[in-house]
């Protein structure tokens, strides 16, 4: 894209095309919806790096809002990554690449799933031991006056905040676990090397939700109830029947998580006549 009155153009045209609408009588800020729209016209009109972005007085135009409302949302923007700004130049698109990490995925830590090359950092924001709530007491088959331990973990990819995790496990089993132990910033790896705890599997829960709590918010650097992807779990090791840790994790835009799915074979269109269907059709309840 060569300059501003390109992109404004292609802001006219996203709009008229998409029908997209400001609902004023919306809970939700105007700054707030225009920011989200002005997302997806990044990423639906397939923006690049460098690219031009429309001028802050456009957009007002295009939206029918005022100049502070479209300040505050393409502020938003650069907040969050989306743009930058060049003194004497503009503003121009600043798209980084997606995390992508597996959903179903042998590899359960989500540490070493990260590419080799992206610049991850851990930071453990608290580590405390306190009495359990109900629910994690429960799923974890402790004593419900048990002490608990909980780590809070922020992740960041090119010192971008990517997501929260939270993590809770047996506190007199795990007591010596802190933050100069962990082995290659993961909690797994730690587990495994230090505590003799082999990861057999997880059962996982993904959920869209909205970031309702406030220091979750301000460590992703997003506003309140801006929407995130909860995946929560329990981790269960070899040899032990119940899991030993609950975890929780606050998954901010930009990381995209993949599965493939199978279908079964003898689930597949049948392409071989009635001696097929006859064939499965004596398989009875099998299936």
């Amino acid at each position: 894209m060569s300059n501003g009155s390109d992109a404004e153009a292609l802001l006219t045209g996203f709009i008229a095309k998409a029908e997209h609408k400001l609902a004023e009588e919306s809970s939700i800020p105007l700054y707030h919806q225009l920011f989200r729209i002005l997302q997806k016209f990044i990423q639906g009109q397939g923006l690049q790096q460098g690219d031009r972005f429309p001028s802050e007085e456009a957009i007002a135009s295009c939206f029918g809002v005022s100049r502070p409302t479209a300040n505050k949302a393409v502020q938003e923007l650069l907040s969050q990554g989306w743009l930058v700004r060049e003194r004497g130049r503009g503003t121009f698109v600043h798209r980084e690449p997606l995390v992508s990490l597996a959903l179903l995925s042998d590899n359960l830590s989500l540490t070493e799933q990260f590419p080799p090359d992206a610049p991850l950092h851990t930071e453990l924001i608290r580590r405390k031991v306190g009495p359990a709530e109900p629910e994690i007491a429960h799923a974890l088959h402790l004593d419900p006056s048990a002490p608990l331990l909980y780590l809070r973990r922020l992740r960041s990819v090119n010192k971008r905040p990517v997501m929260v995790c939270d993590a809770y496990l047996a506190a007199d089993r795990f007591s010596t676990l802190d933050k100069h132990s962990f082995v290659r910033g993961s909690l797994y790896a730690t587990l495994e090397e230090h505590y003799s705890c082999t990861i057999d599997h997880s059962d996982r829960w993904v959920e869209a939700t909205e970031a309702v709590e406030q220091e979750v918010a301000d460590l992703l650097g997003i506003p309140l109830f801006s929407p995130i992807l909860l995946l929560s779990g329990l981790t269960y090791i070899q040899g032990e029947e119940h899991p030993i840790e609950y975890m929780i994790s606050y998954i901010k835009e930009g990381v995209a998580f993949k599965s493939t799915v199978r279908r079964p074979k003898h689930k597949q269109r049948l392409k071989s006549g009635d001696t097929c269907v006859r064939e499965l059709a004596g398989r009875g309840d099998d299936e």
